[in-house]
């Protein structure tokens, strides 16, 4: 059994990609409309990370898959959504040669590259990786709509793991966020896609899963044991409270490997 426990903060090494986040934002305004800037990785005086401005995403598009995105800094951590996907992504700061910082999704996957320079490159359609260029400022990025009530969303969530296993799955835990039910169903959504990316193409992890339990927590974890998928999730913290897709993923097939 395993625990993974999504980071509450990131490296050092985000001291480095703050200074060039926001160098990047002030020559990019030369050639933008005037817009409130990004939000800092900046620390304020007390040692806490500096609150986000009203207008803290920044838009960019891949130049080789021409998806657009939105990249969002929170304090020491970064989110990002594609637009034309649902799910929003953590990511971690891992700093390399020349100042430049890669930005990692939960698999460990290179996602970006912020360079010295401020210029953002995107390894996401090019392993090679193609330039990704500013277009414009966005919204931050809100409560993920809920086209249902948390019970409708608990009991599908049910029947897709019911399905992916083979056998009845349920689900526990969810009564204790009555209050904050568009991140308890966020969390819902990733452990039905975290199961089916663990299942993969020989669909054989997902018959190990009987239970999903939802806990309040500190921080993000998830751990699988005897069956059982242990969320612990804090609302409070938003996109950053609940366990990514990836790190469901990952906590299943770890297990398995280890059985």
């Amino acid at each position: 059994m395993k625990e993974f426990r999504v980071p509450a903060g990131l490296s050092v090494a985000f001291a480095a990609l703050a200074a060039s986040a926001l160098g990047f934002a002030a020559s990019a305004s030369a050639q933008q409309p005037p817009a409130a800037p990004s939000a800092s990785f900046a620390q304020s005086g007390s040692g806490r990370a500096a609150a986000p401005s009203a207008q803290s995403a920044t838009r960019y598009e891949d130049a080789t898959s021409q998806r657009s995105f939105v990249l969002e800094q929170r304090g020491k951590e970064a989110i990002v959504k594609f637009e034309d996907s649902p799910e929003v992504m953590v990511l971690q700061a891992v700093p390399a040669q020349r100042g430049d910082t890669f930005l990692l999704d939960d698999a460990g996957k290179t996602m970006f590259r912020l360079t010295e320079q401020g210029n953002l490159v995107s390894y996401v359609d090019n392993k090679d990786g193609a330039p990704a260029s500013l277009a414009g400022y966005a919204a931050p990025l809100s409560a993920p709509p809920m086209a249902a009530s948390l019970n409708e969303m608990r009991v599908n969530a049910a029947a897709k793991l019911t399905k992916l296993a083979g056998h009845d799955v349920t689900i526990f835990g969810t009564a204790e966020f009555a209050k904050y039910e568009a991140w308890a169903a966020e969390a819902l959504t990733n452990v039905v896609r975290g199961v089916e990316r663990a299942n993969g193409p020989a669909g054989r992890v997902a018959t190990k899963l009987n239970a999903v339990r939802m806990t309040p927590a500190k921080s993000a974890t998830v751990t699988f044991r005897d069956g059982e998928l242990l969320l612990g999730v804090n609302p409070a913290e938003g996109y950053l409270g609940r366990p990514p897709a990836d790190a469901i993923a990952l906590a299943m097939t770890a297990a398995r490997s280890s059985n």
